[in-house]
Formats: C-alpha cells, sequence, structure tokens
C-alpha cells in the first residue's frame, strides 16, 4: 500500500497537502479482487472497487490504483493500511533545523578525521618503537 501525492514545482511557496491536487492510493500484491480500497478522504471515507484490478502474470497478484481529487490522508485493503507522509511533510519544515543538521554533519565529519589522525599517528608511533 502506497500512498503517493504530487510533487511541487521548484522555486514555487511550499504547498500544503490540502492544496496539492490529486492523490493516488497503490494496493499491491493483493488478493482476492473484487475488494474494497477504503480511501480516507478529507469529506470521509470512500470505498472503491478493485474488480478492475490487474493481475500480475509473474506473481500472480492483483495491482490497483484508486484515486482522488480530494486530500487523501490514508487507505487500507485487506487489513493493509498506508498513510500520506506528505501531510507530515509539509507543516514540519523548518529552515533552522536544516541549518542545525549541517553543523551536526559538520563537526562529526571533524571528529572522524580527528579520530583517523590519532589512529594513524599512534601506529606509526608504535612502529617506530618496535622496529
Amino acid at each position: 500500500m502506497f500512498v503517493l501525492s504530487p510533487l511541487q514545482a521548484e522555486g514555487f511557496p511550499l504547498k500544503k497537502a490540502d492544496q496539492l491536487g490529486p492523490n493516488v492510493c497503490l494496493a499491491t500484491d493483493f488478493r482476492p479482487k473484487g475488494e474494497d480500497l477504503v480511501l480516507n478522504v478529507k469529506g470521509g471515507p470512500v470505498s472503491v472497487s478493485t474488480t478492475p484490478a490487474s493481475l500480475s502474470t509473474k506473481t500472480k497478484t492483483y495491482y490497483y490504483a484508486g484515486f482522488s481529487n480530494d486530500t487523501m490522508h490514508s487507505c487500507s485493503l485487506n487489513g493493509k493500511f498506508s498513510n500520506n507522509e506528505a501531510d507530515d511533510d509539509c507543516e514540519d519544515i523548518y529552515p533552522e533545523k536544516a541549518k542545525l543538521n549541517f553543523y551536526l554533519v559538520l563537526i562529526n565529519s571533524v571528529r572522524v578525521i580527528f579520530t583517523k589522525a590519532v589512529a594513524f599517528n599512534t601506529i606509526l608511533t608504535i612502529r617506530a618503537l618496535i622496529f
């Protein structure tokens, strides 16, 4: 189960999940055909029949894509569940956290270089004392 949302164009202001456009719930590798795919959209759950699902000749399982013009929060089929991660991603974008993450990566890189230098110097010192 996958909930797919449209991508946002580069250079445009970020939009909330409600403003992105049609969403897709992709159900893969399921059996039997004909069960209802439940799309949990903004207005309430919508059931979609999977009767027109396509059969994979390789895996002998079905594939179906359920579309909705409303914001899709999650979808479920045969007890399997998937949520829309775009809902969370659009609301949790903070430039300050990106800057903090950059500094953390930089500090960890310096630590790795320092550790390698100390290890290399220790090995050369031991080698000089023994041989």
